[in-house]
């Protein structure tokens, strides 16, 4: 899989009310592009201090539809200007009103004691309290001196596992892990270990399927199950209404209605956004004998990891034009 197939979009809705989120739109962020997911925060926001949320959704845009295996997402350094941000798990559908504040938050620290090769050990600073739970018993960390997460072989980098609870004392946090470290890390070489989110294999999905409102008609969705593609398909619930016994609309529950279909054909109607199918129903699949005002319900799901990221800044915090925040997707492909 290409790094060109794995992109960034944003959710329907970007804004700071209860409605921001939801499901993704068509429009991708820009890799690098200033202010591209949070906005410039201004002397006012400055004094004041506030907290945003923006929600991503990484996308597998690979036109072969294979599936993202072992994902890992993790943010490669702390901001470098006087706010803080952590990221956590989304729905295909939730809003900031859905927020609850006790969500698992991932995020990275500073390392702030050298780290012995060999050794256990790693003691880190994090920029404030609200980061102190960042780093939690059996989850995967990432310890890097690497300056660029893509340098490709320049510094160095590990996978361990946090063995216990980590000792938290004010903003500093002390680590064990499960084995032992391969190089030794220096603080004045800008060494981070950051929390790693690993979310369950991406692949497209359909379920939720009730053909309970037939007569007898019948869709053989286990031999001739429905057909995803990973640009097209997204989040919706399809219902497939009939008008007589071969002929049917099509209707998403927010995309409205599609072309009507017939049974003697595949069905398959373009994502307009991306000109790739929603789905795919195949002939094969039909059977039995439908009937006016008979319905097939079923939803489908895109090959894609939602995340909410959290900015923070502080009251009285300095300006710093410089600031930045870098997200790292990592995985296989077969």
């Amino acid at each position: 899989m290409l790094d060109s197939e794995i992109n960034f979009y944003k959710a329907v809705t970007v804004d700071d009310t209860s409605s921001n989120g939801g499901l993704m739109s068509a429009v991708e962020y820009t890799s690098g592009a200033l202010a591209d997911v949070f906005p410039h925060v201004l002397k006012a926001e400055r004094d004041a201090g506030s907290e945003k949320h923006r929600k991503v959704i990484i996308k597998i845009d690979n036109d072969n539809d294979e599936s993202f295996l072992a994902p890992q997402l993790w943010f490669d350094k702390p901001t470098p200007a006087d706010d803080y941000a952590m990221f956590f798990a989304a729905s295909e559908t939730d809003t900031e009103g859905d927020i609850g504040g006790s969500e698992r938050k991932y995020g990275c620290a500073d390392l702030s004691t050298d780290a012995t090769l060999g050794g256990t050990t790693l003691v880190v600073t994090v920029e404030h309290a609200d980061q102190t739970g960042m780093f939690v018993a059996g989850d995967v960390i990432r310890v890097t001196d690497m300056t660029d997460p893509l340098d490709g072989g320049t510094g160095n980098e590990e996978f361990h596992v946090i063995s216990g609870t980590p000792s938290v004392s004010t903003l500093e946090i002390t680590i064990t892990t499960t084995d032992v470290l391969a190089y030794g890390y220096l603080v004045s070489g800008s060494t981070r270990v950051m929390s790693v989110y690993k979310p369950t294999d991406v692949a497209c999905s359909v379920d939720n399927w009730d053909d309970s409102d037939t007569s007898a008609g019948t869709y053989d969705e286990s031999t001739y199950a429905v057909v995803t593609d990973n640009i097209g398909t997204i989040s919706q619930t399809w219902t497939l209404t009939f008008t007589d016994a071969t002929n049917f609309t099509v209707e998403g529950n927010t995309v409205g209605f599609l072309a009507s279909g017939v049974i003697g054909s595949d069905y398959s109607e373009d994502n307009t956004d991306f000109t790739k199918p929603y789905f795919t129903l195949l002939t094969a699949g039909w059977g039995g004998t439908w009937a006016q005002d008979d319905t097939l319900v079923f939803q489908t799901h895109p090959a894609a990891i939602e995340i909410w990221e959290r900015r923070n800044v502080p009251a009285g915090s300095s300006s710093l034009s410089g600031n930045s925040l870098i997200l790292v997707v990592a995985g296989e492909s077969v």
